[in-house]
């Protein structure tokens, strides 16, 4: 009799966990993307266009990072299995990441501010927030097969990282007041480290899971996993698909505070826009399985993408029209939803299809389109910010912005979004996955059953 143990649902306790390692590494990605550039620029001095410049370069080595921790997630084995056992070794690590990133030197030249800035965002995005995130997201497609499963995972974990994302909006400029950037990113850094652990703790790698609960992890030569890798033409699509759909997210979520600040001349409504985008993304996402069942998440996706274009749209035209604003964000938080948890899920199918089509199964280079998509995304969307920024002449220490500038945020917070929703929208019309899934479902149940 086979020692494997037969793959059932996942229960709600591990989809919870499993989403709360999301919530974690969201922490400090929320903190980063609304806040980030405007520390640089504000609080440190920075030129926008230098923040802008050294955001994009430093993806370069990203891309590098990306393709070994894939290998290295490939080769992983341990009792844990190969991708969960990351989540629990970078807890602390990315805590301290984020510490040293908030905290620049203010004793230091110019030239040193910009010089600390590479190496700790270098060491955050590119070393530390790759051996996090990568695996993580290589784990759903370790924990089951069942693609309905899959979909009710990525549901329930974008509905709690949307939620943390709100809370991280709605207190930091108050905590911020109160405790300054040091304590508040140890803060911040201590409860990301908690809820990885926490994940790590509740999950587990179900695919190669034997009766007495060790994981059998099958070693992937690289010298075949590559091969087969390049060969799947979706990973090349996936890829794409979370570059141009960060670049959207980042680009347009860095200028909120530019556009609350300077084009709607309140601060405080911040907290009202991240609720008018995160509240209609969360309702949408509760529903995602049943509709995923339905529709299929290609399908669902493309909706998504259309009414991100028209929200942009509107928030580009209102100006200084709060009520206008909040309309399209509201809008454009209903697209959101089904993007963000359709394409998780979707890379767990990218893994089926690469097995099914080549006989290799590998997570973790698959999985580095995701961590290299979403990385190359937030560092090109904050560039993005960034150039719009210097392009309107904005200077951060100025009592009152030129008007080009109060033009470009405009942009940047509004058409800006629609351009690139354009661009994910052809992406996931090619994306056609869809049709195979129900057929790679059937023949790779069947294969490891009999593995």
């Amino acid at each position: 009799m086979s020692s494997k143990k037969v793959i059932q649902k996942l229960s709600f306790g591990e989809k919870f966990s499993y989403g709360l390692g999301d919530c974690g590494a969201n922490v400090i990605v929320a903190m980063c993307s609304t806040f980030l550039t405007a520390y640089y620029t504000d609080t440190v001095g920075i030129a926008a266009a230098a923040v802008g410049t050294m955001m994009l370069l430093t993806r370069i080595f990203d891309g590098i990072t990306d393709l070994i921790m894939g290998a290295i997630v490939d080769k992983t084995h341990t009792k844990w299995g190969k991708a969960r056992p990351w989540i629990l070794w970078t807890a602390p690590f990315m805590a301290i990441a984020l510490v040293l990133v908030f905290n620049v030197p203010g004793g230091m030249s110019g030239g040193g501010k910009l010089l600390y800035a590479y190496l700790t965002y270098i060491f955050q995005n590119c070393i530390v927030y790759t051996a996090n995130n990568l695996p993580y997201n290589a784990l759903l497609s370790r924990m089951t097969l069942d693609v309905q499963d899959r979909g009710s995972a990525a549901s329930m974990r974008f509905v709690m990282t949307q939620l943390t994302t709100l809370v991280i909006n709605a207190v930091t400029a108050g905590l911020l007041a109160s405790v300054g950037w040091l304590w508040l990113s140890i803060v911040y850094g201590i409860v990301a480290m908690i809820m990885l652990i926490i994940s790590f703790m509740g999950t587990r790698e179900h695919i190669g899971e034997e009766l007495d609960g060790m994981v059998r992890v099958e070693n992937v030569p690289l010298s075949e996993a590559l091969p087969a890798l390049l060969k799947n033409k979706y990973f090349y699509l996936q890829s794409l698909m979370f570059v141009f759909l960060y670049v959207q997210v980042v680009s347009t979520g860095s200028m909120t505070y530019y556009f609350c600040n300077i084009v709607l001349g309140n601060i405080g409504v911040l907290t009202l826009t991240s609720v008018a985008t995160t509240i209609p993304a969360m309702i949408v996402n509760l529903g995602m399985p049943q509709l995923m069942r339905r529709f299929g998440k290609r399908k669902l996706m493309m909706a998504g993408c259309v009414l991100m274009i028209i929200g942009s749209c509107i928030v580009g035209a209102a100006g200084s029209n709060l009520p206008l604003a909040m309309l399209g964000l509201v809008v454009k938080g209903f697209g959101v939803g089904p993007i963000m948890s359709g394409i998780f899920a979707m890379t767990a199918d990218v893994v089926d299809y690469g097995e099914w089509k080549s006989g290799v199964r590998s997570e973790g280079l698959v999985n580095s389109c995701t961590s290299f998509g979403m990385k190359v995304g937030i560092g090109v969307g904050s560039a993005v910010c960034t150039w719009i920024l210097a392009i309107g002449a904005y200077d951060g220490t100025a009592a009152v912005q030129a008007q080009s500038a109060v033009n470009a945020i405009r942009f940047g917070y509004g058409y800006n979004g629609a351009i690139l929703g354009l661009v994910c929208l052809l992406i996931c019309f090619l994306m056609n996955i869809d049709k195979y899934i129900a057929q790679i479902q059937k023949d790779l149940q069947a294969k490891h059953a009999n593995d």
